[in-house]
């Protein structure tokens, strides 16, 4: 039987309640969570879980609730320093590090900079850096190498940064050189022992649409641990996607890449030449990570890529995550290889033009097909939806007036603490990646005490005694937040079924009006963009790759995208709308 000590004992147990309460959050903040690959995640052995980082403490949430094994995240000494966050990360057994660009300053007088040679005015380069110290300007960072004097010093890169004034200088801050050697080692006793560590190599969380460059210390981590006695580490990537995360209705995906094997002959081979055998560790990871996620030029093309994935099969088909997953990524290979192509650029018109169409009508691209139904049963599918709409109603807002106030003010915290984030930061483009994150954190606090007010003031109206108004108190924290559980699981489900009720005056206006068929012309365009679609990918996908063709029928057999193709040919006649109209039907309508 397995020992423990005490301290091991108690990091376990506490894992068990923050896995509980991750969970707890997940579920609670999207309505679907999709993991993919599950069966290349390693039960047993010493493995690091290499993340991407799109959602500050979401990423984490996120990889406890689906990762079967107990993990130690690596985390900033900041965020451990924070007053909630900072607690829980300490009891899950959290390794601290500490970054550079939470401890840099402002350097002493201004810089005069050219090719690799730096001149100070007014400078103390001896007592202000240090060699191996980052020189920063504008996000714009070089390393120092040799400090001359107080007023000179040398970079092992130019700044890639033009200097604007020659004479007075330009100002500067300073990235310590951080020594992590205990950080190495706290990971190198975690990795014999076989545990697991989580790391996301990025460094900070941000919310772009590609990868930031990843920092060399997972492959460190992974050579230090063999070196000192370690069997197959291997490095997991692991994509982490999230949809509409501002909306009730947000997805999640958490998606296992193919494990990546640090062997001795790799630590053989470091001991000879560092650099390289980092680099090209380190290009198997960003590989693998890439493979797990899709990335894009900007958010502007990652929607359509999401859109022509959403497009290129037959209409209602079912698909799996992992084929889905698949599509968007060849798709999105075509997008970053041809984003200036004249064929792109067209598909794109198209797209936005069918977008329009979609936000007009108030529907998504797997909802069109609701327009094609019968006013029969179109009518059925109103009463369906109302009594549904009635239920979720009921069961999703009956306790709003209380748990509505901790939603707004949620809110608002967290719209402001994402404008003071990005004042300080370089990587964020609308800081949407900091949102969820600080609602979680507000609401962890503020949850246990706006039920404790609720159940105080019940107490107190009610029974007017102490004793009872403490057992009311103590009901109120332990009951509500399943009662608010509950609430939110039909809520989310509000917006959907309201968007859908508008399909059947939609139908009953193109049965009355065939002047006002709007339905007609969404179908007509979504039909001749899965065409449009389809031959953009059949023509640029091969100019990518060779093999582009065989992967993509090896998800999506060409059989049946051939028939499908024919079946929208066939019936193109049918459902093509009245574009241009006649002499006497431009004319105004009068009714």
């Amino acid at each position: 039987m397995a020992q423990f000590t005490p301290s091991e004992f108690r990091v376990f147990n506490i894992y068990i309640i923050i896995k509980w309460i991750s969970k707890c959050i997940i579920h609670s903040f999207f309505t679907k969570v999709n993991i993919m690959n599950e069966e290349r995640m390693p039960l047993y052995g010493p493995v690091i879980f290499v993340g991407n980082h799109n959602n500050q403490f979401i990423d984490a949430c996120l990889m406890i609730h689906a990762i079967n094994r107990q993990i130690s995240f690596l985390t900033a000494e900041k965020s451990m320093k924070r007053n909630v966050i900072g607690h829980f990360a300490k009891l899950a057994g959290c390794i601290p590090v500490k970054r550079p660009q939470d401890l840099k300053y402002r350097g002493l007088g201004n810089i005069i900079f050219e090719n690799t040679r730096v001149k100070g005015v007014n400078t103390r380069f001896l007592i202000d850096i240090n060699v191996g110290d980052k020189i920063t300007i504008d996000s714009v960072a070089s390393q120092v190498v040799e400090i001359i004097s107080e007023t000179e010093l040398i970079l092992d890169s130019p700044l890639n940064i033009n200097c604007t004034d020659m004479i007075k200088g330009m100002s500067f801050k300073i990235l310590p050189k951080v020594n992590q050697t205990e950080v190495y080692d706290k990971t190198t006793t975690s990795l014999i022992n076989g545990n697991a560590i989580a790391i996301f190599p990025e460094g900070g969380s941000h919310d772009r649409s590609t990868l930031l460059p990843l920092k060399p210390g997972v492959v460190l981590m992974a050579i230090y641990a063999l070196m000192a006695g370690a069997e197959d580490v291997v490095i997991v990537p692991v994509g982490l996607g999230y949809s509409n995360t501002h909306n009730l209705q947000s997805n999640a995906t958490l998606c296992y890449g193919d494990a990546i094997t640090v062997s001795k002959e790799d630590c053989e081979e470091f001991q000879k030449d560092r650099r390289s055998v980092i680099s090209r560790i380190l290009a198997h990871v960003e590989k693998g990570l890439k493979s797990c996620i899709v990335t894009a030029p900007n958010h502007e093309i990652k929607e359509w890529i999401n859109l022509c994935a959403s497009l290129y099969p037959p209409e209602r088909s079912v698909i799996s995550n992992n084929k889905v997953n698949n599509l968007k990524q060849l798709v999105s290979k075509i997008f970053w290889a041809y984003t200036d192509s004249k064929e792109t650029k067209e598909l794109i018109e198209e797209l936005k033009i069918y977008k329009e169409g979609l936000l007009k009508c108030n529907l998504h691209d797997d909802e069109v097909w609701l327009l094609k139904q019968s006013l029969h049963s179109a009518t059925i599918m109103l009463f369906e939806h109302i009594i549904r709409l009635i239920y979720n109603v009921i069961m999703g807002l009956s306790f709003s007036p209380l748990w509505f106030p901790l939603h707004l003010i949620s809110k608002i915290l967290a719209d402001r603490h994402r404008t003071m984030v990005m004042t300080t930061s370089s990587v964020k483009i609308e800081g949407g990646d900091v949102i969820a994150s600080y609602k979680v954190i507000v609401l962890l606090v503020l949850l246990p005490l706006f039920n404790a007010f609720y159940g105080l003031v019940f107490g107190f109206f009610k029974y007017g005694d102490i004793k009872s108004m403490f057992m009311t108190m103590t009901v109120a924290i332990s009951i509500l937040p399943i009662l608010y559980y509950i609430n939110m699981r039909y809520v989310k489900n509000i917006p959907m079924l309201l968007r859908q009720l508008r399909i059947v005056p939609i139908i009953i206006m193109g049965r009355i009006n065939v002047w006002r068929e709007t339905e007609r012309e969404i179908i007509t365009l979504r039909a001749e963009l899965q065409l449009l679609v389809r031959q953009f990918v059949y023509t640029m996908g091969p100019k990518v790759s060779e093999n582009f063709l065989s992967e993509l029928n090896s998800n999506f057999p060409k059989i049946l995208v051939d028939s499908d193709t024919k079946r929208l040919l066939r019936n193109k006649d049918e459902w093509m709308p009245i574009f241009s109209r006649s002499y006497i039907e431009n004319r105004e309508e009068i009714l």
